[in-house]
């Protein structure tokens, strides 16, 4: 192994990821820190990796984070996220001439949940609603669309085919990220949709790394850190990566999603 290099592990749940790392990998050499970035299909192979100190450092979804938590006893963190990645929340939705308006108008409904390991449409909104008083597994017919189980929620591709099957009569809402959502609206096609119920907010996205573990990983956050989304180098990787600018890393917004897998995540559909 060359120690000038940091290992960095990264999902390939789109192809525009080995884009994203190959022209953020040239950038980080020409700054002195060349990246030997690991590819992997599943946030389970990459964790594995992780834990197996072939990597220094892993792009983990959240789930991935607490997962690593979990399986270290704590002996992770986490060194930088997005911008974006602070203050997510899922959300049902449904059409606005429904009538549907809230949750009491879901009992005995038929409502769409997201892949099994996803967060955001799936673990995530189920922990919220039973809490609520809601309990998707009993109050409502819970119907769930597993699309890319390993990926955990980041395609958003089973949000999207359950907003389609609103939208076409076959489910009275589905739960939807916020920022699903958003992207939706910006494409102009939010306009037939109400929002239901909104969970409590949470953090999406981190670099992990383990605890006692000797790699640059200050200069790495440094780097980053200094990212400039107006560079031309840099405009297009860090459009893709939605992100403009990275920052320190917050453990605020983990809370709920540990207190999920410490329970036993609850599957619905």
């Amino acid at each position: 192994m060359d120690a000038n290099r940091y290992r960095l592990g990264a999902v390939v749940y789109h192809p525009k990821v080995r884009q994203i790392w190959e022209e953020f990998g040239a950038w980080f050499g020409e700054q002195g820190l060349p990246l030997d970035v690991h590819y992997h299909d599943t946030y389970e192979e990459q964790v594995r990796e992780l834990l197996d100190g072939r990597i220094d450092a892993a792009w983990n979804t959240n789930l991935a984070y607490v997962q690593t938590l979990e399986r270290t006893g704590g002996g992770c963190r986490g060194i930088a996220m997005r911008d974006t990645d602070r203050g997510w929340t899922s959300k049902l939705v449904a059409l606005t001439a429904s009538g549907v308006e809230g949750l009491e108008d879901l009992r005995g409904a038929r409502v769409g949940f997201g892949d099994a390991d996803s967060p955001q449409a799936q673990i995530l909104p189920v922990h919220a609603l039973r809490r609520a008083g809601f309990d998707p597994a009993t109050d409502c017919r819970a119907e769930r669309l597993d699309r890319d189980v390993g990926k955990h929620g980041d395609t958003g591709g089973a949000e999207l085919a359950q907003l389609a099957r609103v939208r076409a009569g076959e489910l009275d809402a589905c739960v939807v990220s916020s920022v699903t959502l958003d992207a939706v609206g910006k494409l102009g096609d939010a306009g037939a949709l109400a929002e239901v119920w909104t969970s409590p907010p949470f953090h999406h996205c981190n670099f992990t790394v383990l605890e006692g573990s000797d790699a640059e990983h200050g200069r790495f956050t440094d780097l980053l850190a200094g990212m400039d989304a107006t560079d031309p180098r840099l405009c297009e990787p860090m459009e893709l990566e939605y992100v403009n600018q990275w920052v320190d890393m917050d453990e605020t917004g983990y809370a709920d999603l540990r207190a999920a897998v410490r329970a036993g995540p609850v599957i619905v559909g």
